[in-house]
C-alpha cells in the first residue's frame, strides 16, 4: 500500500518545452502528508486511524523532494528526504519495457534489484473512477492549471498479497487534481508512461486522460482520516542528456533487496 502511494505526482512547465533527441526533462515533486480537517464520513473499519501511521511511515521526516530526471526511455529519480524503506539519498533507476528498477544506495554505494511489478497498485483490478471538472483555475509552478474533483473506488485483491482477512475489499479515495493540457507532445506521454510504470497507481491514468498531466494532487480517504497525501510539481527544466546517469556506476556493489530477507 505505501509503495502504491509513494509516486503521484507528475509533471508541469513554465511554457510547452520543445525536446530534443539528446535533452531530458527534469523536474522535482514534493511530496507530503498533511493534517486537514475534512469530514470523510463514519469511520467504516478498524483501518480508519491508518492516516496517523501511514505518515510516520512514509515520510518520517517530513516533506521529501524527488528529483526526476527523464529521457525518452530512461527514468532516474533521486530522493531528497526519508520516504518510507528508502533512506536519504536512495536513487532509482529505470529504462521503458525493463520488468525491474536498480534501487542505488549512494552512500554505502550498493544497489539491488527491484521488479516493477512488486507492489499493491499492480495487483488491483481497473478502478471506478468519477472525475468532475470544477470553475477553479490556479498558476502552479508557471503554468496555468485547472482543477477537476474526483473520487476513485479500487477492488483489493483478494489473493496475492498480505492483507489482513479483514481488510476492506474497496477503498474509496476522494481529492483534488489540478492538471494542464499545455503539454501533450509525445515526450511528455513517454514520461507518464515511465512514472505510472514506477508507481503502478491505478486510475492515475484516467485521471489524466486526454493530454493533460497533474501538476498538485490531493487525495483523501476514510483509511487516512485527518490527514491527506499531497504531491505538487515544483520545478521543471530541460537538460543535456546524460547517458551515464541512467546506470548503475562500475564501483558500486550489487546486494540482495533488503525486502528479501538478504544481505542490505
Amino acid at each position: 500500500m505505501i509503495r502504491a502511494l509513494i509516486l503521484s505526482g507528475l509533471l508541469l512547465a513554465q511554457a510547452p518545452i520543445s525536446q530534443g533527441p539528446a535533452e531530458s526533462v527534469k523536474a522535482t515533486i514534493r511530496l507530503s502528508m498533511a493534517r486537514v480537517d475534512t469530514d470523510v464520513g463514519p469511520a467504516a473499519s478498524p483501518y480508519a486511524a491508518f492516516g496517523p501511521l501511514l505518515a510516520q511511515m512514509l515520510t518520517p521526516e517530513g516533506p521529501v523532494d524527488i528529483r526526476y530526471t527523464v529521457s525518452a526511455d530512461s527514468m532516474r529519480a533521486e530522493v531528497d528526504g526519508r520516504l518510507a524503506a528508502f533512506p536519504r539519498g536512495t536513487v532509482i533507476l529505470q529504462r521503458t519495457g525493463q520488468q525491474s528498477m536498480q534501487i542505488l544506495n549512494t552512500a554505502q554505494k550498493t544497489w539491488y534489484e527491484m521488479p516493477a511489478g512488486q507492489n499493491l497498485g499492480s495487483l488491483l483490478g481497473a478502478p471506478d473512477v468519477d472525475i468532475q471538472p470544477t470553475a477553479d483555475r490556479a498558476t502552479i509552478a508557471g503554468q496555468r492549471a485547472d482543477r477537476f474533483a474526483f473520487t476513485e473506488t479500487l477492488h483489493m485483491p483478494q489473493q496475492g498479497t498480505n492483507l489482513p482477512p479483514d481488510f476492506p475489499k474497496e477503498v474509496t479515495l476522494t481529492g483534488d487534481l489540478w492538471s494542464t493540457d499545455a503539454l501533450s507532445g509525445g515526450t511528455y506521454r513517454a514520461v507518464a508512461r515511465t512514472m505510472q510504470t514506477f508507481a503502478a497507481i491505478p486510475g492515475i491514468d484516467a485521471l489524466t486522460a486526454d493530454g493533460r498531466f497533474p501538476l498538485r494532487l490531493r487525495v483523501r480517504s476514510q483509511m487516512l482520516t485527518g490527514f491527506e497525501l499531497r504531491t505538487e510539481v515544483t520545478s521543471l527544466t530541460v537538460v543535456p542528456t546524460d547517458p551515464s546517469m541512467f546506470s548503475v556506476p562500475s564501483d558500486y556493489q550489487k546486494v540482495q533487496a533488503p525486502f528479501g530477507g538478504g544481505e542490505r
